[in-house]
């Protein structure tokens, strides 16, 4: 059996459908995951623990274990930032960069305007992608 070059490999990459070259990025970048994991001798979360369809779907920036904080792992790391005096000379921005002359708002009328705005902006970038 010979050894395809990587200049072979990457011009069959090339003739995948993009989620198929995803699905590429992402098997490579697992097995990576896993080889720098054993090198670090370190604890790694097993792949088997999410549903293999999310994992599919995800691109290789999913393939590092993500850890989302709970609300009180966030405010203890907030309460020893404060004990350790991280915030003593910050000076509060509170109300530093706000505008007295702006006009009171409606939140209806605060969230029209997002909405329009956030319209507006969507189909400008439609025309980018009119091809």
């Amino acid at each position: 059996m010979m050894a395809a070059s990587l200049d072979e490999i990457v011009k069959l990459a090339e003739q995948l459908d993009p989620e198929q070259q995803n699905l590429l990025i992402y098997r490579l970048r697992v097995k990576q995951a896993r080889q720098k994991a054993q090198e670090q001798t370190t604890s790694v979360v097993p792949i088997g623990v999410f549903p293999e369809e999310w994992l599919l779907q995800r691109g290789s920036e999913y393939v590092e274990f993500y850890h989302d904080p709970t609300r009180e792992e966030l405010i203890d790391e907030l309460n020893e930032l404060r004990a350790a005096g991280a915030f003593k000379k910050a000076e509060s921005l509170y109300g530093k960069y706000a505008n007295p002359d702006a006009p009171d708002v409606s939140e209806e009328a605060f969230h029209a305007q997002m909405h329009e705005i956030a319209t507006e902006w969507e189909q400008e970038l439609d025309e980018f992608d009119a091809d």
